[in-house]
């Protein structure tokens, strides 16, 4: 009986990048099991573009360092491969063209108030839905990944809190790197 429920336990993934002024960017990513419980963390040495690539990348910097080097990097070192990926900022949304798992940010409305803050893009057309009392964004060219999200929230009776699992990965993110705790 234990291994039957064990077989039917999902993981879902959190990742994150954030923004210090000073030390540059840093990721998090987090996979948990339907009971928010950790299976995997991993995190980031600081990344600070150099300034051929704050050139060259212009706008969509961001997108670059935060989706396509970061959060790769992160979801490429894990050994669980969850269910979907969630997001809190839309500058990780490019890991979607890398990877095939389902990718979404979970709106949060809420300001940050660290001394780590969250990247923002210069893009402005996403696919948006809601389900379930949350909205999420989408990458336009996988607005068919929706239905991974809503048929998530139809066959998990235990519904985790999704913003949460984003607070545990900065509190890690800045014990793993304490000068960022200053400002």
């Amino acid at each position: 009986m234990e291994a039957k429920k064990q077989n039917t336990m999902i993981s879902l993934g959190f990742v994150t990048v954030r923004h210090h002024p000073v030390h540059g960017y840093f990721g998090g990513y987090l996979i948990l099991n339907s009971l928010a419980r950790p299976l995997e963390f991993h995190c980031t040495l600081p990344v600070q573009p150099t300034r051929a690539q704050q050139i060259l990348y212009g706008a969509t910097l961001s997108e670059f360092v935060c989706g396509e080097q970061i959060a790769r990097a992160l979801v490429t070192k894990a050994k669980c491969t969850p269910e979907v990926l969630f997001a809190d900022t839309q500058s990780v949304l490019t890991l979607r063209h890398m990877h095939s798992i389902p990718l979404s940010v979970v709106e949060t409305g809420e300001s940050n108030e660290s001394s780590l803050l969250r990247p923002q893009t210069k893009r402005d057309q996403f696919h948006r839905f809601k389900a379930f009392g949350h909205s999420f964004t989408l990458l336009p060219e996988y607005a068919s990944d929706a239905r991974a999200f809503e048929s998530l929230f139809d066959t998990n009776k235990s519904p985790i809190d999704l913003l949460e699992p984003f607070g545990r990965i900065e509190e890690a993110i800045l014990e793993a790197h304490p000068a960022t705790k200053a400002a």
